[in-house]
């Protein structure tokens, strides 16, 4: 009897350009012979779960990022939605996801975003992916909402931060949740933006929350730089690579015990 080996999911969190980490945490991984079978993610973590589960290596994800220029993907908006337009984000994340639909992915991946008028989650698994992504990363009075299926969608953050229990119910058999949402930069915001970027990541009860739906919880060391410092991406990416790194031995062990829980059961 061949038995299915051990699913690892990994559930991404929202955190503005800090979700550059969770590229340091996949590279660990793929290292390690450990790539997650499942991907769930909110907002930034949307944006690298979607790049991966499309097979895009972490490595590329890294050198895409580097280009990254906030003039490149936004320009203000004409109505009072939102303070910035985003066509120019949009055709970036289709073009940058070969405007993959969720059935052309290489891995089961879903992203998360709240639902304007009810304010319940809402876990988005068809259709185009990069309409997902912007969906789920809409941060509230930054970008507009992203209409879709009757439904009008913002950001992900303010429902679900770290989407473990997703993984779970995904089919993952150990969930490695990564939190990049805090503590707030050392920089102090200054502007209207930054205060929106800083307040999308706020999200009570949500590290209680974690620590129950996920096996393990891995927080890099990102609270030296703001979440929207693109000049940072590198710092981010190395404090992703860094935390997992000394995760992988209890990753390893909660492997190891999930393996051995299935041997028991098969003989019981």
């Amino acid at each position: 009897m061949t038995i299915d080996p051990v699913r690892i999911g990994v559930a991404l969190g929202g955190g503005a350009v800090r979700g550059a980490a969770h590229i340091g945490v996949l590279e660990a991984l793929d290292a390690a012979g450990m790539p997650p079978a499942v991907i769930t993610g909110t907002s930034a973590g949307a944006l690298v779960g979607a790049l991966y589960a499309a097979g895009t290596s972490p490595a590329d994800i890294a050198e895409l990022a580097r280009t990254l220029r906030w003039a490149r993907l936004i320009r203000p908006a004409r109505t009072r939605k939102a303070l910035f337009e985003t066509s120019r984000l949009a055709a970036f994340l289709d073009e940058a996801l070969g405007g993959r639909d969720f059935t052309d992915l290489d891995r089961p991946f879903a992203a998360v975003a709240c639902d304007l008028s009810t304010g319940g989650e809402v876990v988005l698994r068809d259709g185009p992916v990069a309409t997902a992504v912007l969906a789920s990363a809409a941060v509230p009075g930054v970008f507009p909402p992203v209409v879709r299926d009757e439904q009008v969608l913002i950001d992900g953050g303010l429902v679900t931060m770290v989407p473990a229990a997703l993984a779970r119910s995904m089919g993952a058999d150990v969930v490695l949740a990564v939190d990049v949402s805090g503590p707030l930069p050392r920089r102090q915001p200054a502007t209207l933006l930054h205060i929106l970027v800083a307040v999308s990541t706020l999200q009570p009860g949500g590290v209680q929350r974690l620590a129950e739906e996920a096996d393990l919880v891995v927080q890099p060391a990102v609270d030296a730089y703001a979440f929207w410092e693109l000049s940072r991406i590198a710092e981010f990416t190395a404090a992703g690579r860094m935390a997992t790194e000394e995760a992988l031995p209890v990753l390893k062990a909660l492997i190891a015990t999930a393996e051995a829980r299935r041997e028991w059961e098969r003989l019981k």
